[in-house]
């Protein structure tokens, strides 16, 4: 039985050896795919490695336009409030210049109530100067020239 027994054991041996093993190409497949996907593997860690330096590049472009943004805004509440206070001085002006004109038109109309007096009185003088001329004439008297009027009118009323 020995004999048997070895055989037996030797055959067994060589079919569980035979049956473990791989082929020459199977294992030449496998071999491929493993070089092919370490080159993968290293592929995409060199990939996940750039991508993480494109990621920190742009959080920090992100940070500096949200600092630019806020800068941004500020200048433009800036410029609202400077706008408000420019609106509110302008309508300081605006009624100011209302104001001023109302009184233009009203000194305007009160110089032409004092040049047409001052005209009117000129007149009256003339027409005076004229009776004294026709007056002397009728007592004998030298006639004289009549003298223009002189009146000079204030430096307000000249226009």
């Amino acid at each position: 039985m020995t004999i048997a027994l070895r055989k037996v054991s030797i055959v067994l041996s060589f079919a569980v050896l035979v049956s473990s093993c791989v082929s020459q190409k199977q294992y030449a497949d496998l071999a491929k795919d493993k070089d092919r996907l370490d080159v993968n593997v290293e592929r995409a860690h060199k990939e996940i490695r750039e991508l993480k330096d494109v990621k920190l590049t742009l959080e920090d472009q992100i940070k500096a336009k949200n600092v630019e943004i806020t800068k941004l805004e500020q200048q433009v509440n800036t410029f609202k409030r400077q706008n408000e206070e420019m609106g509110a001085k302008f309508s300081v002006l605006d009624e100011q210049m209302k104001k001023m004109m109302s009184d233009l038109e009203s000194k305007k109309s009160e110089s032409a109530s004092l040049i047409a007096s001052y005209e009117q009185k000129i007149t009256e003088l003339q027409l005076a100067n004229a009776t004294i001329s026709s007056a002397r004439k009728s007592v004998g008297r030298k006639p004289t020239k009549p003298r223009k009027s002189k009146v000079a009118l204030p430096a307000a009323l000249k226009i």
